[in-house]
């Protein structure tokens, strides 16, 4: 399970499987993740960097999709080499600071995943009842770095109690614009030409 080649690929498919739901300050969003990048057929170690703004605290579960049971995850220390990776390749200033996690990805687990993402705090100030935060999320294997190697990239939009939650990559692929069909008048044949009786 891999981006290929090298750098940032858009090649994770987040797409709402309910309306994100906001208890006192904390808000709950609930993704269908599908990865359509290339794959293996031994298990893979990887790791994973949420972007949020400092003083959050994310909790993430993941499970295959339809499946109950959580995929075994390690949160990383914000010491550990993975958040300066993060760091160095992503940025950081001083609003904003990284998570890191670790997990083995299996080929019984599949490409689809049920991702649940709980924020908090996400109220006033952090997020505003009418406002959204947006949230990066990129993800690679354990043995190159996001720095040289290749990763895989998601953004979306969390939404404030009076907003609207949408993944950005939305925005991106547009809709096409219908092109209205001309009327066309036909011309009236011209009548022919009566025959003048002799």
């Amino acid at each position: 399970m891999g981006s290929g080649g090298q750098g940032g690929v858009p090649n994770l498919k987040l797409e709402q499987r309910s309306i994100p739901s906001h208890s006192g300050s904390t808000l709950t969003s609930k993704r269908k993740a599908t990865f359509s990048g290339a794959t293996t057929s031994t298990p893979v170690l990887l790791k994973l960097g949420i972007k949020v703004k400092t003083g959050q605290t994310p909790t993430l579960v993941l499970k295959k999709h339809g499946s109950s049971t959580p995929i075994p995850m390690t949160a990383l220390p914000a010491t550990d080499p993975v958040i300066a990776d993060l760091i160095a390749t992503f940025g950081s200033d001083a609003s904003e600071q990284w998570f890191a996690f670790t997990f083995t990805w299996r080929p019984g687990l599949g490409l689809v995943f049920d991702s649940d993402l709980t924020l908090a705090p996400f109220a006033p100030p952090f997020v505003t009842d009418n406002g959204f935060q947006v949230v990066t999320v990129v993800l690679c294997h354990t043995n190159v770095s996001f720095a040289s190697g290749p990763y895989t990239y998601a953004i979306s939009a969390l939404p404030g109690q009076f907003s609207t939650g949408f993944p950005l990559s939305a925005l991106a692929t547009g809709t096409a614009k219908k092109t209205a069909k001309k009327k066309t008048t036909k011309k009236p044949k011209a009548k022919g030409k009566k025959k003048s009786k002799r």
